[in-house]
């Protein structure tokens, strides 16, 4: 029986529809068929072929009439639609191409001065090919009024339009000599100085986010951006009585700050010692601006780009931390929200290796850790969840890392044995979900350090907890304490290997591995007794 060629058949769709397409479609429903299938075959493994075989018969201009036309209920639909096929028709062409191309050029104009969001991301989808091309063609859009369109669009009362306007000035400015050709054309450089002093807060950002991620590509980026003082809205911003303002710069600059040459600059630009009195003088007046830091900090710690132990020790960041901790209603009208959001910030510094050893050392851990007893339980969650981090900054914690963490855990504990062990299983026992929740994701990473497994071990309460299958817990629970078994057969599996010393008994041992294989899910099966009346 002969088979059906799927490609051979495509390809008849296609050719059927270019021909009704081409003989001019007024149906609506017609239309669309015809740009499904232009659509599918332009995107398939013969897409070029497709397009070549489109662009053959079917003109440009009646493409872009669609889009100029009233299609009633049906326009937004049909306008998307051809967009989509046009920018897969358009995917091989250059900006260059286009521009020297009289109807290109016009075509490219009115899709970026077009009323419709989707228009207008078509035009910009060819305004990012000059991020591919030589910088004689930056210079010569920057000359023309296409780069004025893409600078209009970042000023938008539409947040997309906005969104992918900053996104296409991104890929203009993605390598250095390109950004420095933009600030360097007055044409190009006023039109964004515009918006970075435009009176509209909104506009302003926008444009201070676009500059700082080009900042944050690299040194000399954020020197460029600099030595034309686009950056300078940024230093005044930290210190404006407008606490909205403030707070929306300190987020850009949470962003910005995280990379190697953003920490740089928050460091000699003066902004962190600035940011700094703002927490040790105004945590109770802008609580909102206060919490924006905390996060920044927290971003710094985080990041694998940033000195973060050298930040440290000239802005006393640790310090600012435990003071929010340390603060006592009488003393001070603190946000509670702020002590979480100083926890959480810990939480990150702590999580990255290359400061766990540092945290450990400070006095600021030793308020973190002894917040415990004193928390709310929702406050409590926010506690569990930074310890977590801290004990996963290792996921095979060396000698000496379990013993910084064991140095740690020490403060935690009391005169009678595992005290804080006990706690955290009465936590995980709860029946909050978060608070247990929250116990258990730190129960795993605590499962990696050889002391902690040890003293699962010895608190019997413990392990009856993990093996117990006939409590009614979630499925993210179920998960997380197969997770805490898997752990501690790991870290006894490592350390009887390195050293022969056996953190557990071998019952225990057995009878954890068996709970592993069964998996997480795993229910006892029980038979069910069927008693039938007999006559007798």
């Amino acid at each position: 029986m002969p088979t059906v060629d799927n490609s051979t058949e495509d390809n008849a769709q296609l050719q059927h529809s270019i021909t009704t397409f081409a003989a001019g479609l007024q149906d609506s429903l017609a239309v669309h068929d015809a740009l499904t299938v232009f659509d599918h075959a332009l995107k398939g493994v013969h897409g070029t072929e497709a397009a070549q075989q489109i662009l053959s018969s079917v003109p440009l201009t009646q493409f872009f009439q669609l889009l100029q036309a009233d299609h009633g209920d049906e326009t937004e639909i049909t306008i998307d639609k051809t967009c989509g096929v046009l920018e897969l028709l358009l995917k091989d062409q250059s900006y260059s191409s286009a521009a020297q191309d009289p109807f290109m050029a016009a075509a490219l104009m009115q899709a970026l001065n077009s009323p419709s969001e989707r228009v207008y991301a078509l035009g910009l989808s060819q305004v990012n090919k000059v991020a591919d091309e030589n910088t004689a063609t930056l210079r010569a859009m920057l000359e023309s009024d296409v780069f004025k369109a893409v600078i209009d669009g970042i000023a938008s009362s539409s947040i997309s339009v906005a969104d992918r306007a900053k996104q296409t000035l991104l890929k203009i400015c993605h390598t250095q000599d390109k950004l420095e050709i933009v600030l360097n054309y007055d044409g190009s450089f006023c039109a964004i100085r515009d918006l970075v002093n435009s009176k509209s807060s909104i506009v302003q950002m926008r444009m201070m986010e676009v500059l700082t991620k080009l900042a944050a590509q690299s040194r000399e980026a954020m020197t460029a951006i600099q030595k034309v003082e686009l950056l300078d809205p940024l230093e005044s911003g930290v210190t404006t009585t407008d606490f909205l303002a403030r707070f929306n710069i300190i987020e850009i600059l949470a962003e910005f700050g995280v990379s190697e040459s953003g920490s740089e600059y928050l460091d000699e630009s003066g902004i962190l010692a600035r940011l700094s009195e703002v927490v040790a003088t105004e945590a109770s007046e802008d609580s909102l601006s206060v919490s924006a830091i905390l996060k920044l900090y927290g971003k710094l710690g985080d990041s694998k780009a940033v000195g973060f132990v050298s930040l440290d020790m000239k802005y006393q960041i640790l310090s600012q931390l435990q003071g929010l901790l340390d603060a006592r209603d009488d003393d001070v009208e603190l946000d509670e929200s702020l002590k979480v959001e100083a926890m959480a910030a810990i939480g990150l510094i702590g999580g990255n290796l290359q400061n766990v050893e540092w945290l450990a050392q400070s006095s600021c851990v030793t308020s973190f850790l002894r917040q415990y007893a004193t928390l709310s339980r929702e406050t409590r969650v926010a506690w569990y969840h930074s310890l977590a981090q801290i004990l996963a900054s290792s996921t095979e914690p060396t000698p000496a890392e379990d013993g910084v963490i064991l140095g740690m855990y020490s403060k935690l504990e009391g005169p009678s044995q595992s005290p804080f062990l006990a706690r955290l299983l009465t936590s995980a026992k709860s029946q909050s979900p978060e608070l247990s929740m929250a116990a258990l994701s730190a129960m795993i990473p605590l499962s990696r350090y050889p002391f902690a497994v040890q003293n699962m071990g010895a608190l019997r309460d413990f392990i009856t907890f993990l093996l117990d299958r006939t409590a009614t817990l979630s499925h993210s629970e179920k998960v997380a304490k197969h997770e805490v078994i898997e752990g501690m057969l790991k870290t006894y599996e490592r350390v009887k290997t390195n050293s022969g010393n056996e953190l557990l008994t071998v019952d225990q041992v057995s009878r954890l591995d068996l709970n592993r294989r069964q998996g997480p899910f795993y229910q006892r099966a029980t038979a069910t007794v069927s008693i039938l009346d007999q006559a007798a």
